[in-house]
């Protein structure tokens, strides 16, 4: 109990207390940006303590709320319930405030949602009567505006639970606070002026005000330091931007299509080399070590050896659209109950920076299925594939590339997935559909589907929108600040202030103008 308390007294002085660094950012910005409090029209802001998105936002914004004449007005995308939640809320955003109005957010919305409160109600006992099922909580929809897959990572998120309980009191509790938001959202997009809403993120609850937004037409972007994307009907999740990778490279010069094979070839053959560094910066241990364990990890009873390469149960399962699952976990119960009508050799993995939740959730599935095999965390994909590993089952994750990189038939889980333009992976189109395959595996072993795609699909995914956005080499910055995760202090405020000239702010902002007006999905690099 003490532990926690400290660690929460510890957060709230964090987040009032404004250090050198955060003051002169604000400085910086007091004397770049300044945004006229009569206009009346609107661009809308969600608050957000991450420092690197701070940096990427005050640009942006000050260029939106010049195309639109608009003023700049920040929010939270919660609702602080009860008086403790209020006040804690005052206190983890005192600083956090400060910083957006150094770049010119005039006003900060007050989510008053009192008067929603006999309209929730009433929606949520109509909902709590539609939804039957996982399926119908991902499909569900409120006048015509798809929000399931929003509910229901929320609930996962919150709880910190693999999968959803539609009849538990927590199901009711956020169906609930969503049922506040959604009136709260849609009664202040009917009776403001908003042109604009600018957000970091489109799932879990942030992503209701993104929805609605979209649904009437209101031009709705992600924005943080490595990426902007425009959000419409058309494409309504960011990085979603696979499902034309095919006949985005082939419209390519053939001089860039050569150097971005050559380049992919490069990368994924550092990533094997065991190097952290490549293009997922968020990466801090190498799944493809050098190291091998003397000991054999697979055995020898079956020449079919499938590797299910398992997910982070709480990270937005639906976060680049749906998939043939509702959830990680129900994938993995479908796969334990075909592996107890199958000869194959079953085997699971985790990426080597698995959390303890996620491990627990392995833990207990293994122990139920006892013809899946947990392989150690730091076993190297090397030895994996050297022991004869030949199948590999996934929803969506990198390790597509990878192992069709080495001539491996890797089967994805979701029509949603980074390779889907491409046939060096199988896609199958519905849960029977995967059933026959997994059924029938030895025709799916040693198919040959490798070809130069792998390299194409490497290129369009990593390297063709890099990151150089706001700063003219984003990786030298990331190196400089101590790796991915060392941006995400107020340490990368000094590396901005350092490295911004006039001559800078200029490029950056023209690029963004011309991004904003040419309506297209994702911003293209300024620094080519």
């Amino acid at each position: 109990m003490f532990t926690r308390i400290y660690k929460f007294i510890s957060l709230i002085i964090e987040r009032i207390f404004i250090g050198r660094s955060e003051k002169n950012f604000i400085k910086h910005n007091k004397a770049l940006f300044n945004n006229p409090q009569n206009k009346n029209n609107q661009i809308l802001m969600e608050l957000n303590n991450m420092q690197p998105n701070n940096i990427a936002i005050s640009h942006f914004s000050k260029v939106l709320s010049e195309i639109y004449d608009a003023q700049l007005f920040g929010y939270q995308p919660r609702i602080q319930f009860g008086l403790f939640n209020k006040f804690k809320s005052y206190f983890m955003t005192f600083k956090l405030k400060k910083i957006y109005k150094s770049f010119g957010v005039n006003k900060f919305l007050n989510l008053n949602t009192n008067n929603y409160k006999t309209l929730a109600n009433q929606l949520v006992s109509k909902l709590m009567s539609e939804v039957k099922s996982k399926s119908d909580l991902e499909n569900l929809a409120v006048n015509d505006i798809c929000f399931g897959d929003l509910i229901y990572d929320e609930y996962l998120k919150l709880n910190k639970v693999p999968t959803v309980n539609i009849k538990s009191d927590e199901y009711r509790k956020i169906l609930f606070e969503f049922c506040i938001l959604y009136y709260y959202w849609k009664d202040l997009f009917s009776k403001n002026n908003i042109k604009g809403l600018i957000v970091s993120h489109t799932c879990y609850f942030m992503g209701i005000p993104v929805r609605i937004a979209i649904s009437l037409g209101i031009a709705v972007y992600q924005v943080n330091l490595q990426d902007v994307c425009f959000l419409s009907k058309k494409n309504m999740f960011p990085y979603s931007e696979f499902h034309s990778y095919k006949d985005d490279f082939e419209k390519l010069d053939i001089a860039t299509k050569n150097n971005g094979i050559t380049k992919a070839r490069e990368r994924l053959k550092l990533i094997f080399d065991g190097r952290t560094d490549v293009d997922q910066f968020y990466i801090k241990n190498s799944a493809y070590s050098q190291k091998k364990n003397p000991i054999r990890i697979l055995g020898n009873k079956s020449p079919t050896k499938i590797l299910i390469a398992s997910h982070s149960f709480y990270d937005s399962p639906h976060g680049l659209g749906m998939s043939l699952f509702p959830d990680f976990l129900e994938w993995l119960e479908f796969l334990g109950e075909l592996s107890n009508q199958t000869d194959y050799e079953w085997y699971i993995k985790t990426h080597p920076g698995i959390g303890i939740l996620d491990q627990k959730t392995i833990d207990d599935f293994v122990s139920r299925f006892e013809k899946i095999i947990l392989i150690p965390n730091m076993t190297s994909h090397h030895q994996l594939i050297d022991e004869g590993i030949n199948i590999v089952l996934t929803i969506h994750g990198s390790i597509g590339i990878e192992y069709a990189a080495k001539n491996i038939t890797v089967i994805n889980a979701s029509l949603n997935n980074p390779h889907i333009s491409y046939d060096f992976n199988i896609h199958p189109k519905s849960k029977e559909e995967l059933k026959n395959i997994i059924f029938n595996l030895n025709n799916y072993v040693n198919l040959n589907l490798f070809s130069e795609d792998v390299y194409k699909c490497y290129y369009m995914k990593y390297l063709h929108h890099n990151h150089d956005i706001f700063f003219s080499n984003y990786q030298s910055i990331i190196n400089q600040t101590g790796g991915y995760y060392s941006q995400f202090s107020s340490k990368i405020y000094d590396h901005w202030i350092t490295y911004y000239t006039a001559d800078i702010q200029t490029k950056i902002e023209a690029n963004l103008k011309k991004f904003v007006l040419s309506g297209e999905y994702k911003i293209k690099s300024n620094w080519s």
